[in-house]
């Protein structure tokens, strides 16, 4: 399949983070490609059903040579010897064997290293644009490597110095965060530093806001805020509900903010079923059927008791209900999730069913839901 026909999401670095764009493929559990670009370089990241596996850079200074010459595996005559050897068609790792540079053995834990330097620094990235592209399978010549997804996320965050980052990524000092069920042990296989761990710990028994967080923490305002984020981006911790009347007078005005939301998408997905059924008349019922196949075990709970036959529109009445019977706490992000994976299961259908054309179409509308 080529690229083209695969979907694809644009947008700008100055509206979101690394972390938060990694995290959101990683939960939706996809094969895609992330591709980021900024003046001077251009760094592109592999993921393989959710998992991080290879990443690749144009910045010079990313190169494979250039990793080993930073860790001391190669000196500076090596380096400048391989250089000089070097040909466009012919691929550096090879030749650092050929040269005795480099063990045969020790060339998949470079590259690891490679692509681990790579994805850290492409962490930092504060402008520029990014692109998301879903595909069936990884491109050829992407070779499969065992990368620690989540640790590399905390391993960026920690080294950013950027402020701008952090807020965006933290968002609101008021917002109340707690640990996710399984937290310790997700931490203990993570391997948590002191400091993450301190700063997790201090969510073992009652939801905290960041404020509070930041008054109970050893660490300065600056790293705790930092540490927090990196939490959020391998889903330590998570938002908390408030309580008493602020609760209440919050869920109204969440329940308002989800209907809009809800509502913006039925009409996509109005639009959508009335193209398809333009095309396929009423089979369209079991098109919507395959629709369903494409979301996660994950979704579907929040999807029960719905059957689309109203024009592909989602009851929110039922959504809302399945919302609280499922006790998810951050229900604004749950939602939007949800929305985006059938919106996805619709893209995905359309083009095994229609082909690129209609595909476009479709993706058009999508982005409808961006503006």
């Amino acid at each position: 399949m080529s690229s083209d026909e695969n979907l694809s999401i644009q947008g700008a670095l100055a509206e979101t983070t690394v972390p938060d764009l990694i995290r959101s493929i990683v939960r939706s559990s996809e094969t895609a490609i992330l591709s980021l670009d900024a003046i001077g370089r251009s760094d592109t990241l592999f993921f393989s059903e959710g998992r991080l596996v290879n990443a690749v850079s144009t910045d010079p200074d990313m190169g494979l040579a250039e990793t080993l010459l930073r860790s001391g595996e190669l000196n500076i005559q090596q380096y400048d010897h391989a250089m000089e050897r070097l040909v466009v068609a012919r691929r550096l790792g090879g030749l650092l064997c050929e040269l005795g540079y480099l063990a045969p053995e020790d060339l998949t834990r470079a590259v690891e290293r490679q692509a681990s330097a790579i994805v850290l620094n492409a962490i930092a990235y504060r402008t520029g644009s990014y692109t998301i592209e879903f595909a069936p399978s990884l491109p050829d010549g992407i070779i499969p490597l065992p990368l620690m997804t989540e640790r590399l996320i905390l391993d960026g965050v920690r080294r950013l110095e950027y402020w701008s980052l952090i807020t965006r990524g933290i968002g609101r000092l008021d917002r109340m965060l707690r640990q996710v069920p399984g937290a310790d042990t997700r931490a203990f296989q993570l391997e948590l530093n002191d400091d993450e761990s301190h700063v997790l710990s201090l969510l073992a028994e009652d939801p905290q806001s960041i404020e509070q967080l930041c008054a109970r923490s050893y660490l300065s305002n600056f790293q705790t805020l930092r540490t927090i984020w990196g939490l959020l981006a391998v889903n330590l911790v998570t938002e908390a509900e408030t309580s008493g009347a602020d609760e209440k007078r919050a869920a109204m005005e969440t329940e308002y903010e989800l209907e809009a939301m809800v509502e913006k998408y039925n009409t996509v997905f109005q639009r959508i079923f009335g193209l398809a059924f333009h095309a396929i008349g009423d089979h369209v019922y079991d098109f919507m059927d395959r629709v369903v196949l494409h979301l996660s075990p994950e979704t579907l709970p929040y999807l029960s008791g719905m059957s689309f036959i109203n024009e592909g529109r989602v009851d929110f009445d039922q959504l809302l209900n399945n919302l609280y019977a499922s006790g998810s706490q951050n229900h604004g992000a749950v939602v939007h999730d949800v929305l985006n994976e059938l919106l996805y299961g619709w893209i995905y259908e359309t083009k095994a069913e229609f082909g690129p054309a209609m595909e476009s179409e479709i993706v058009k509308l999508a982005e409808s839901l961006r503006r």
